[in-house]
């Protein structure tokens, strides 16, 4: 089962180091370290989902508070806008509010407390259909 950890600091995680926070749950068959996010595949089912109940919200670095969710596969058809300079008080909801104005969205994530966070303010994506 693919899992997908997100706010990971790449620069300083390493595949092992996210190995052994997984496996207490369960065998861990690989891991992906990416900049700000990881992908863990674990053979078993259950294995994964107690990892995911335990680790979403667990603090891998001080102050970065890690998303951890099952994999989603991509929607079809789609295209991801990165929103820089979003304000540290502002949700997901609103962010999708704005978007929408202009047409349907799939998806809204506001990102804080990553580095791409600077002077107080975060980042967002932003998922509509072609």
């Amino acid at each position: 089962m693919k899992i997908f950890v997100g706010n990971v600091d790449g620069a300083d995680t390493t595949p092992e180091e996210l190995a052994a926070l997984f496996a207490p749950y369960g065998t861990v068959m690989s891991c992906a370290v990416m900049k700000q996010f990881a992908f863990v595949h674990m053979r078993e089912n259950a294995g994964a989902l107690r990892a995911i109940e335990a680790l979403h919200g667990h603090e891998l670095r001080p102050g970065r508070a890690l998303v951890v969710e099952m994999s989603r596969p991509r929607p079809l058809n789609t295209w991801k806008i990165f929103v820089g300079n979003v304000s540290a008080a502002c949700t997901s909801q609103e962010l999708r509010s704005l978007f929408e104005r202009r047409g349907r969205v799939i998806e809204c994530d506001v990102v804080k407390g990553t580095i791409l966070q600077i002077g107080g303010s975060g980042s967002g994506w932003v998922r509509r259909p072609l």
